[in-house]
């Protein structure tokens, strides 16, 4: 139900004449919107409660009557009201006369009731109508204003539309205009375009060259650092042979020799020490293979009587069990009386862990 189907039915419930599912549509609506219909059934109410006490009585015709009473069921058409002719009454004792009971008369009622209540109907119809009257009047009055103010603007845009009409125009010519500019700089950029796809073309070319040129520098480069590493692992082992044979031409160099103190090996070395500069080397021959990054080394000692060794240098063998390592002892000494070689965990130990496998003084 919408607001309008509201007060269209608003007039008919007032006087109760709505009944099922027309009664039930309208107060169901009336409850979910409380707040907007209330303020308009009691203004109606308070209209049909003012006619309803202001109609005059009125004593309806005899035809009304005649036609009303006809329409219900067990009821006579009464007689011809005459006035009753008194009748003498027997002489009996005096007694205090009983007033008469009067019947309920359902046509008088029926009668005093039709003309207001039809009064009510008409009048809250014509209050209806008199409000929706005003709001399409209110309606109209707005188109009507709107309407004289579209016609206001319809003149005021006829003139712009005069100006607009000489602008485009002048826009139109100058349109043409630049559409000629653009088709002579379309011309200039197709030639413009075919140079700059030679000059890609050309790019491309150069690029290619360019980047086998960086790879071939990039594989020279490589090839360069890996000839200045073996450059400076060359020039180590030149610097280490040059001291080593420093040492051995030094008539004051010491040379120690050392075997299997078990003999049963047949692994043997040579140490060069030159006392007055702390410097020497070691040369190693047929050992057990002892190579570097396997988890251990050759440590060599240098012993001071019955002091405790003092560790000497590290090194490792080749695969054939040969090898060489410069003598850096770990602490000054007062003396160098022996030489020995033991077999420690890689990067060497403080005291001697392993077995002496080559001992020499």
């Amino acid at each position: 139900m919408t607001h309008e189907n509201f007060r269209e039915m608003l007039p008919l419930y007032i006087i109760g004449a709505l009944d099922g599912d027309e009664l039930y549509n309208f107060e169901r609506y009336v409850a979910e919107n409380r707040v907007r219909c209330s303020p308009e059934i009691a203004q109606y109410q308070t209209v049909a409660d003012d006619l309803a006490l202001a109609a005059e009585p009125a004593q309806p015709s005899l035809a009304v009557y005649e036609r009303i009473a006809a329409a219900i069921e067990d009821v006579k058409r009464p007689a011809a009201v005459v006035a009753p002719v008194p009748v003498p009454s027997p002489v009996r004792p005096s007694v205090t006369p009983r007033p008469e009971k009067k019947g309920f008369d359902l046509g008088m009622l029926i009668s005093q009731f039709i003309p207001w209540a039809a009064t009510a109907v008409l009048a809250v119809l014509l209050f209806g109508a008199h409000g929706q009257i005003q709001e399409i009047t209110s309606k109209l009055q707005s188109m009507t204003n709107s309407y004289n103010d579209l016609l206001g603007k319809d003149n005021d845009q006829q003139g712009s539309i005069t100006d607009i009409s000489a602008r485009l125009d002048a826009q139109i010519k100058q349109a043409r205009e630049s559409r000629e500019k653009i088709d002579q700089l379309l011309t200039k950029n197709g030639d413009q375009q075919r140079d700059l796809d030679t000059l890609r073309s050309a790019n491309k070319e150069l690029t290619e060259e360019k980047d086998s040129l960086l790879r071939a520098a990039d594989q020279m480069r490589e090839q360069l650092e890996k000839q200045t590493l073996q450059t400076a692992a060359l020039q180590k082992r030149f610097d280490d042979q040059t001291a080593s044979l420093d040492v051995m031409m030094d008539p004051t160099t010491r040379i120690a020799p050392l075997a299997d103190p078990k003999a049963q090996t047949k692994a043997v070395a040579r140490v060069y020490w030159q006392g007055a500069r702390k410097t020497g080397f070691m040369v190693v021959s047929n050992l057990i293979p002892v190579a570097q990054n396997q988890g251990k080394c050759l440590e060599l000692w240098a012993i001071c009587g019955n002091d405790p060794p003092v560790p000497a240098g590290i090194g490792w063998t080749d695969d054939s069990g040969h090898g060489m390592l410069q003598v850096k002892l770990a602490k000054d000494m007062a003396c160098i009386d022996k030489f020995a070689v033991t077999i420690e965990r890689d990067g060497g130990a403080p005291t001697p862990e392993g077995s002496i496998i080559l001992l020499g003084q």
